[in-house]
């Protein structure tokens, strides 16, 4: 398995272990923001999917992924990270030091994987 195989997977478990499991299928879904970079970190975000979906998530069934691609600007990581929060993620994944180390100083509720 890839290293974004292996994001994806933690990505869900969290998602995932956040929530209690009820005897029927939860109608929720759940909402996970992602923020990175752009350019070869989209790989990232492919390898997120591909785990998704070895898990059986189906995206837009089971899980949304809000993507925010900064293009290496920290000030846009920022207000992504702060627009995310707002939003109620259920979770804040960031590919890279820079992003998680601003993402984390920009939000106080959310997780951040």
């Amino acid at each position: 398995m890839t290293r974004s195989g292996l994001a994806g997977l933690l990505t869900a478990a969290l998602v995932l272990a956040s929530h209690p499991i009820a005897a029927q299928p939860s109608k929720t879904i759940h909402r996970v923001g992602l923020i990175h970079h752009g350019g070869e970190w989209q790989t990232w975000v492919d390898g997120l999917r591909q785990g998704l979906r070895e898990l059986g998530l189906e995206e837009g069934k089971h899980v949304t992924l809000e993507i925010r691609e900064t293009k290496g600007d920290s000030k846009a990581v920022e207000t992504a990270a702060r627009d995310l929060e707002r939003s109620k993620v259920a979770v804040l994944c960031t590919v890279a030091t820079s992003v998680t180390q601003t993402a984390v100083a920009a939000t106080t509720q959310v997780p951040i994987v």
